[in-house]
């Protein structure tokens, strides 16, 4: 995790989070109990805290619903805004989900005239969606105060390999989308083809895809396609998400790999509702996002100024 005690130029501390893949033997009670630690610690007497938070978060309550990379399976809602608050009530808490964060920063960037509905999708040690109207400029959220945690859905694929395959989420669910095609899940698929990568595995993928090596290039097609078809149906149910920004690990450490993969299976035709995807139109309405260039805690401190109501 990062910190910053200062304004938007002071220097960021980079720490270990307090989560069970960390710390594996902690109870999440202590997990949670220690995350409280840690950022009451942080923040300077009476000063505005804005927190970029790694979990599925109701932004308007402060609740945590789950965080499968810090607390795994555990799915018993969790109201870390009120504990906060109760552990440093001299502190104005401002608490939103870690995607949310990056959207504003990407938008912030890379917003133009004419832009109806904004999105950000990161592939990372999990899998998340956040979609902003700009028109009304509000990111619309359900009644639990959530959106986009896509990364829990059933992964959609048509490979012989993966079908019913029970890859483990870390959720504790088998056959999710981040079963599959997060940083974790693209190990899993590796090892289902016997590709013995272990930790040297992201090393080992870009240089063999440099080098056209049919495994590879197998793995790679096999993670990208439920990213692929989740945006197929993203598009044929909001016609009006007129640019999205992907990035995060997988697709940092992959780079135009990556990109022209899900860019090769966006242009081919599925049915009438889906012809494929011309070149120019998805360049018009994709950006692949580099390291450093979308900064989720940037994001958390320009949440108020593009949406303020979600803070309300």
């Amino acid at each position: 995790m990062r910190l910053r005690t200062g304004g938007a130029g002071a220097p960021v501390e980079r720490l270990r989070s307090p989560s069970r893949l960390n710390h594996p033997g902690r109870p999440v009670a202590g997990l949670r109990e220690d995350m409280i630690e840690l950022l009451c610690r942080a923040a300077p007497h009476g000063a505005h805290a804005a927190v970029s938070f790694g979990a599925a978060i109701d932004h308007l309550t402060g609740t945590v619903y789950g965080s499968a990379p810090l607390w795994g399976a555990e799915a018993e809602p969790y109201d870390l805004g009120a504990a906060l608050r109760e552990r440093r009530p001299d502190v104005t808490w401002q608490l939103v989900n870690d995607v949310t964060a990056a959207l504003v920063d990407f938008a912030d960037t890379h917003a133009r005239p004419g832009i109806r509905r904004i999105g950000y999708l990161t592939l990372s040690s999990g899998i998340a969606m956040r979609v902003a109207d700009l028109e009304r400029m509000r990111i619309p959220v359900d009644g639990r105060g959530l959106q986009g945690e896509i990364g829990h859905l059933p992964a959609m694929t048509n490979a012989p390999e993966l079908r019913r395959a029970g890859l483990p989420c870390e959720c504790g669910a088998p056959d999710h989308l981040a079963s599959v095609s997060s940083g974790p899940g693209i190990a899993r698929v590796a090892e289902r083809l016997g590709l013995d990568g272990g930790p040297a595995l992201p090393e080992w993928l870009p240089e063999a895809l440099v080098a056209d090596d049919p495994r590879a290039r197998r793995l790679l097609e096999l993670c990208v396609e439920p990213v692929a078809h989740m945006l197929r149906t993203l598009w044929c149910l909001d016609p009006h998400l007129d640019l999205l920004g992907l990035g995060g690990g997988v697709v940092e450490g992959l780079g135009s790999h990556y990109a022209d993969e899900l860019r090769r299976q966006l242009g081919l035709a599925t049915s009438y509702a889906d012809p494929g995807r011309s070149p120019g139109w998805l360049a018009d309405r994709l950006v692949f996002c580099g390291p450093g260039t979308v900064d989720a805690l940037r994001g958390a401190e320009r949440v108020g100024r593009w949406f303020p109501g979600i803070l309300s």
